[in-house]
């Protein structure tokens, strides 16, 4: 939050007008004067912090603490804490929506604007922040970082407010509707399947002898062969279809696209394993489970429905109308089948018959939806509402959108598709690219780090990528004494990395491109876009990068690139990979462990010295930046 929106308010917050919280609103409780002496005592700091010299920037900031002051005292009412310097995170987003349905309430009876909900979130936020940047903050660094995640959350949601009203259902009743599902049923039996690992070809894909077993579990009778797949194996009685490779088996590329997506299962050089996370989709509790569910289900829809090749125009006219259809399909009105299907009849004569060619094979991958359970299909096209949330999560997108042709792009870049397939050699770089001059908000995680580490950093879109290397280097403390690499498209995607002078290449197989000769806005063109940078092929520390957002360059502000959020201690260099690091953490918090002393005075922490596995000094990193760039 800039200081800028901090002060749009400036004069006409709820506190002025008598509504909830304020004064003039009646009665106040015990603790809510407790909340109001403890804020009276920070009020000069809380002023100073806040005023960047604007007109009424400090009167802003008092009406700012005035609507604090009831979330405190519904705080401190709720946990018996006895200060408003450090919060848990749930029993605050508890009070925060607590007070905004209050405001909400006495916008009803005309006592207050609905745009002062708003206006509670904005306060609270800014008083946390005031508290981390003073070093006013009592709390624990976890719970700093709770809190943070929660108003980040609510921030990316008023963001992209959508089209879709999502209902909500209890965890209970939707996690029914999802285990019956024959989709995740499937995903389940593919899951069980693979079990400890199984192994992969050179590109990532299953071996001939075992597509016959995983197309099983997802409900496809096939047979690997080294013969035609429209060809049925000599001898036997029926038809059953040969293929030469799992991707002749749609269905089953599909699933196995979405678990990957979903972080369920890990492609290795040479075999498939599971995440630890995947313990979670197949035997958690209901919020787990849940969760796991519907993420798995997003990733599907994305897979099944809106991945489709450049190169051939007539995939994105079939995706186009499957979204509009399942789109509509999620609304209170969805759509008749009778009058898609006569959709055809209003095109123009000379189309008319590539008009029902295209519908019909939309209706077709329609129809494989609601054998999955993602749809059903009788007068009208339904989607059932405990699903309405992955249809929402995966289409109702301005630029997923505008990329099927179905709306506008968004006036914040000019950015190309955000769902074309990008596995293909050169597809990301053929794809509209962000100005060079605008700026990625990019989320960088370490794959399979527990607690998560991660960072969200600010940088060019055209910045190359031996930059981009020396800024993740920094951000995760790397001192680049090992090979790296970055690589597109998933396991089977080109790779880019330093190329000897010489031509000469260390590695078998397909070469690395050339890393200095790519921007990272040429290979991550739009919101959504993914790759991978490992570092050292021993260790194999393998990061995530996603674009979260991209802001024009007048939106950047300050210093380029720049962090802005993160979690998770650094892992030490050489300390065996991830979880060689856990062991560590482990072993140097816990005096009886065998390896203690051997481990502390490796990493030379000093007597009565912790580490903690989930701090991160966002300032530090930003100096080290700095100094870099």
């Amino acid at each position: 939050m800039s200081r800028n929106s901090r002060n749009r308010h400036k004069g006409n917050g709820p506190a002025a007008k008598g509504a909830p919280g304020s004064q003039a609103s009646g009665s106040v409780s015990l603790s809510t004067f407790r909340a109001g002496r403890a804020l009276d005592a920070l009020t000069p700091a809380f002023v100073q912090w806040f005023d960047d010299g604007s007109p009424g920037a400090a009167a802003a900031a008092v009406e700012y603490l005035k609507q604090v002051e009831p979330v405190m005292g519904r705080y401190l009412d709720s946990t018996a804490a006895a200060e408003v310097t450090g919060f848990e995170p749930v029993p605050l987003a508890i009070a925060i929506s607590d007070e905004v349905a209050a405001t909400a309430d006495a916008s009803a009876a005309g006592l207050s604007d609905v745009e002062d909900a708003v206006f509670v979130v904005d306060a609270v936020h800014a008083y946390v922040e005031f508290l981390s940047e003073t070093g006013r903050w009592s709390g624990s660094a976890e719970q700093l970082a709770g809190v943070s995640d929660f108003f980040d959350t609510i921030v990316e949601d008023d963001d992209e407010p959508g089209y879709l009203d999502v209902p909500d259902i209890p965890e209970e009743q939707a996690l029914e509707v999802f285990s019956g599902l024959p989709l995740i049923q499937r995903a389940t039996a593919l899951l069980r399947w693979i079990g400890a690992g199984r192994p992969v070809t050179g590109t990532g894909a299953l071996r001939l002898r075992d597509i016959e077993a995983a197309a099983a579990c997802v409900g496809v009778t096939v047979r690997g062969n080294t013969k035609r797949a429209d060809s049925a194996l000599p001898g036997t009685a029926d038809a059953v279809p040969t293929v030469r490779s799992m991707y002749e088996v749609p269905l089953l590329a599909q699933m196995w696209a979405a678990l990957e997506a979903a972080e369920l299962i890990e492609i290795r050089s040479t075999k498939v394993v599971p995440f630890e996370d995947s313990k979670d989709f197949l035997a958690g509790g209901t919020s787990e489970r849940l969760e796991e569910f519907f993420l798995f289900t997003a990733c599907f829809l994305e897979q099944a429905v809106v991945r489709y090749d450049p190169d051939q125009p007539w995939e994105k006219i079939i995706a186009g109308l499957e979204t509009s259809i399942l789109i509509a399909a999620a609304t209170a009105e969805p759509p008749l089948v009778e009058r898609v299907l006569a959709a055809p009849d209003h095109a123009p004569g000379a189309e008319k018959k590539i008009a029902v060619a295209l519908t019909s094979a939309a209706v077709r991958r329609l129809e494989a939806l609601a054998e999955l359970g993602l749809l059903t299909i009788d007068t009208h096209f339904r989607v059932p509402p405990a699903l309405i949330g992955c249809v929402a999560d995966t289409f109702d997108n301005d630029r997923v959108l505008a990329d099927l042709g179905l709306g506008e792009a968004p006036d914040d870049a000019a950015v190309g598709p955000a769902i074309a397939d990008t596995t293909a050699p050169g597809a990301a770089l053929a794809a509209p690219q962000p100005a060079p001059q605008s700026i990625l908000q990019l989320k960088i995680m370490l794959n399979d780090s527990k607690p998560p580490i991660w960072r969200r950093a600010l940088v060019p879109a055209g910045m190359p990528l031996p930059q981009l290397h020396a800024v993740i280097q920094a951000l995760f403390g790397w001192l680049d004494y090992h090979l790296h690499q970055f690589q597109t498209g998933g396991f089977r995607g080109p790779t880019y990395a330093p190329v000897d002078p010489d031509g000469e290449d260390d590695f078998y197989g397909e070469p690395s491109r050339d890393e200095s000769k790519v921007t990272l806005g040429e290979l991550l063109p739009a919101v959504g876009s993914t790759m991978t940078y490992t570092y050292d092929f021993g260790d194999n520390w393998v990061h995530g990068i996603k674009v979260e957002k991209i802001l024009a360059a007048d939106d950047g502000g300050g210093q380029l690139p720049r962090c802005t959020a993160g979690r998770g201690a650094a892992p030490a260099e050489d300390s065996g990979g991830i979880w060689g690091w856990e062991n560590i953490v482990q072993a140097v918090n816990d005096p009886r462990h065998e390896e203690y002393q051997e481990y502390r005075e490796w990493l030379g922490l000093r007597g009565g010295e912790t580490l903690d596995p989930k701090a991160f000094d966002v300032e530090q990193a930003n100096e080290t930046l700095a100094d870099l760039f």
